[in-house]
């Protein structure tokens, strides 16, 4: 036994937590570095004060009365206090005390203390951004999804209820995917295993299907979580739906297309009334002559295939198409453009020449998008040139990751404080302009990973530079 009280005496002056020993009526009879650190008070200035003088249940009071009972109860007790600290601020402190017995009866406490101000911090500090989250959740239009690896759904915000029509307890434990149109499920899935192994966020557009039945587009972005270990743990998915937005852009693009094809019908007009008139005056010599004469023949089907080729691009242009994005030869795009303006070009006096490149460049796009685009700046070349001149297309590629087209006009330029203003609907340099057809050609090169710049100077013309992904040279 007198080995082991020095052993007991070690444990109690080497522990990283204050101990304290309190008689029967509640004064300090021991206490370790541990305490005098916690409390601020030596030892020698603990002895005489009573453990209610430093701990009450609250910072406005000691409660005396309750901790003289607890004194007196045989058994394990683990409470919360406030200690007042000699230099008279308050630490919040767990404590855990056991009674002391001497010959059966209590002879009074033993009690350990941990400071867990800091804790408490920390936990009110997640309590307030719980709630920040929560209300956060609960308001946001947004669709928020907490996934894990498989896309089983483990949290859904209250937002599915107003913006999809289901309760989110209803989803949870459920793939991520019942929600999409069954169309798209598939190839969700497939994005979905590429971001959990790729470790990558991805941001994709999608089908949902509304409780009511009605088919919503959806802007989806999906973020790993990446745990400790470097492994994805969980996955975050937010959802906005995009169907009005989406249907507000196609109505401007559709009303920019009907404003091209009410500019071009004047030049259509023209480009028409011409071989009809020769087919006119061939079919009245034809009428004079007793056999079919065959050159009149060939040149009457020649401008027939003429008519028929302007018309059908016209159509072609004005009839809205299913957005299929293939590779095409960029060259024969822009050629079949100019060939449809070169009727309003004359009118105007304009020049189209061209320079293109011996090897033709390949882009993957929606043909009949990327022809607006070309459409709607080759025409704005046009009209910066109501005297006349010419309009340069030039066609460049950048090794073989981008081609570069430049569209370039003799117009009066247009200064340099206007042009971060060119795209912004409603906002243009001419007088009849809307700005839309520069909005939605915007757009359409975004949509298809390239960009549009505006150089210009006053006096000397402007320089439209569209530059585009490449998807090889075509053969």
């Amino acid at each position: 036994m007198g080995r082991q009280i020095p052993l007991y005496t070690s444990l109690f002056q080497n522990n990283p937590d204050a101990v304290f020993t309190v008689d029967m009526e509640g004064g300090f009879t021991s206490v370790n570095p541990a305490g005098e650190a916690l409390t601020g008070y030596a030892a020698d200035e603990l002895f005489g004060r009573r453990i209610w003088d430093i701990l009450s249940r609250k910072t406005d009071g000691n409660h005396v009365e309750e901790m003289v009972k607890a004194l007196y109860e045989g058994v394990r007790k683990n409470r919360h206090y406030f200690l007042r600290h000699k230099h008279g601020h308050f630490i919040e402190i767990s404590v855990t005390s056991f009674p002391i017995f001497d010959n059966g009866k209590v002879a009074g406490r033993y009690a350990i203390a941990k400071d867990i101000t800091a804790y408490k911090r920390t936990e009110e500090a997640l309590h307030q951004m719980e709630k920040i989250f929560r209300l956060i959740s609960e308001n946001v239009m947004d669709l928020i999804r907490i996934t894990d690896t498989n896309g089983v759904i483990q949290y859904a915000s209250p937002s599915h209820l107003t913006v999809l029509g289901i309760a989110p307890q209803q989803l949870l434990n459920l793939p991520c995917f019942s929600l999409l149109h069954p169309d798209e499920r598939e190839k969700a899935r497939a994005s979905y295993r590429q971001m959990v192994e790729s470790k990558r966020p991805v941001e994709k557009e999608y089908l949902y299907r509304h409780q009511d039945g009605r088919t919503l587009l959806f802007e989806v972005k999906g973020r790993p979580v990446i745990g400790p270990n470097g492994e994805v743990e969980h996955v975050v998915v937010i959802g906005r739906d995009i169907t009005e937005r989406r249907r507000t852009e196609d109505m401007l693009r559709n009303s920019d297309k009907l404003s091209v094809l009410g500019e071009l019908a004047a030049g259509i007009a023209h480009e028409i009334r011409n071989p009809l008139t020769a087919l006119k005056g061939f079919i009245q010599l034809l009428q004079t002559e007793q056999s079919t004469n065959d050159q009149y023949l060939r040149i009457m089907l020649s401008e027939i295939e003429r008519i028929t080729f302007i018309t059908s691009e016209l159509l072609l242009l004005a009839k809205p198409q299913a957005l299929r994005y293939q590779r095409h030869d960029l060259l024969p795009l822009l050629q079949t453009v100019i060939k449809l303006l070169e009727p309003q070009a004359n009118l105007k006096n304009v020049t189209i020449q061209t320079r293109f490149p011996d090897t033709a460049p390949c882009i993957t796009c929606e043909e009949y998008q990327i022809k607006q685009v070309f459409i709607n700046i080759v025409k704005n070349g046009m009209e910066a040139m109501p005297h006349g001149g010419t309009l340069t297309v030039d066609v460049s590629a950048v090794g073989t990751a981008e081609v570069v087209v430049r569209i370039i006009d003799e117009g009066d330029g247009i200064p340099e404080e206007m042009i971060p203003k060119l795209g912004e609907p409603f906002y243009s340099t001419k007088e009849q302009g809307t700005g839309l057809g520069l909005m939605v050609s915007h757009k359409i090169i975004r949509e298809h990973r390239g960009s549009i710049a505006i150089h210009s100077t006053v006096g000397k013309g402007t320089t439209v530079e569209i530059r585009l992904p490449m998807s090889d040279f075509c053969p």
